[in-house]
């Protein structure tokens, strides 16, 4: 049989002045389990004590069986007999409110007579429900201030607490909501998520989860930013060429996973997402005509007031013309190439100076056309001049 050591206490979650030495130097632990009060010796007797919801407790209150008010409690003119559950909630919320003039523990004399059982404090403390290492925190911090506000505290300063309620704190330690709405929240983007056929605990292990509440996203706007994501990535015709664009020029992984959780970084607001979707979306259509449209020349076409309709439209009308333009120009000897700018510059921004180019390419071919109508031929078939028609 092992002993029970200061390692062994701190494998079960429990404070080490919950261990004591009985009358041969052995050391002890006490423990309330289903209305019994339980001695363990050993290391084993204290797993088999703790198990099925067994909590240590200290040894006034196993001597006196006042754990939970379940015996004797200084103070009332309770029967342990005639105790109720509505009779120990109200004893718990009375004794739970008084003042102890110390928080420090000198010796155990000054421990507290009475100490809540785990079920009266997840009734009073609902989100402890379950989460057995927080709820023995809560236990042993009673213990050891009897109040109920230092109880809570020393709760959310454990590591076990950051795990299950990950960027609840802001940098100054403040919480950003309490854990009731923390677990809301939290519910509300794992139901949108799931509406959306994509997996939440993905999301969660990667940090996102945690980040959002961090970043004070609302369930709301996480709605609306999975929607653009979903409506871009997933229902649009060409949404693969979308998400090619988007991930070619927003550093992202082509996966849909990857693409989702890059439209949930608080980092980027939203309007900034929907700004790079309607980059991608105008990209996307410029590669189906062959043309590379850069960001920059996509968010210029955005402030213009170009949706992804409109771009198609401007894109099969330039795929065409530039390649005329481009054929006549090298006819004519023009050295500069006639790009999909040039076509920006002309049909979106009105730029005289381009348009004036574009003119003069088509003009000369014009009288170069003309002029070869009207030439005359000799007898012979050879050209002797040219007239305008």
């Amino acid at each position: 049989m092992a002993e029970i050591t200061n390692e062994i206490l701190a494998e079960n979650s429990i404070n080490q002045s919950m261990l004591y030495t009985d009358e041969n130097d052995n050391n002890v632990v006490y423990v309330f389990k289903n209305d019994e009060y339980i001695t363990a010796t050993t290391a084993e007797e204290l797993a088999e004590a703790l198990s099925g919801g067994g909590v240590a407790i200290a040894e006034n209150l196993f001597t006196n069986e006042s754990y939970g008010g379940t015996g004797t409690t200084s103070g009332t003119d309770m029967d342990a007999g005639d105790a109720s559950p509505t009779d120990d909630l109200s004893s718990f919320f009375t004794k739970l409110n008084e003042t102890i003039s110390s928080i420090g523990r000198q010796d155990r004399e000054d421990e507290p007579t009475f100490v809540p059982t785990p079920k009266q404090i997840e009734d009073i403390v609902p989100w402890l429900a379950g989460k057995g290492g927080l709820l023995q925190s809560y236990v042993d911090s009673y213990i050891e201030t009897g109040n109920a506000e230092f109880a809570l505290g020393a709760v959310r300063n454990t590591e076990e607490y950051a795990l299950y309620y990950p960027g609840i704190k802001r940098v100054d330690g403040s919480l950003r909501m309490n854990e009731a709405q923390y677990e809301q929240v939290r519910e509300g983007y794992y139901r949108i998520l799931l509406e959306n056929d994509l997996n939440p605990l993905v999301f969660e292990e990667a940090g996102k989860v945690s980040s959002l509440i961090a970043g004070d996203v609302s369930v709301s706007e996480f709605r609306t930013r999975i929607e653009s994501a979903r409506t871009a990535f997933t229902d649009n015709p060409i949404a693969q060429e979308i998400k090619d664009y988007y991930s070619a020029n927003f550093q992202i992984d082509l996966t849909d996973n990857a693409v989702f959780a890059a439209s949930l970084d608080p980092d980027i607001s939203i309007s900034i997402l929907q700004n790079q979707i309607s980059q991608s979306q105008l990209g996307a259509e410029a590669a189906l005509r062959n043309l590379d449209l850069t960001t920059e020349q996509a968010q210029r076409l955005i402030q213009a007031g170009i949706t992804q309709s409109g771009g198609q439209r401007l894109f099969a009308r330039a795929s065409d013309y530039i390649q005329q333009l481009n054929r006549l120009r090298m006819v004519q000897g023009r050295p500069n190439e006639i790009n999909l700018q040039d076509i920006i510059n002309t049909e979106v921004q009105q730029d005289p100076a381009a348009q004036r180019e574009q003119e003069r390419i088509l003009n000369q071919n014009k009288a170069i056309s003309t002029a070869q109508a009207g030439a005359a031929q000799t007898q012979g078939g050879e050209v002797a001049g040219l007239t305008e028609a």
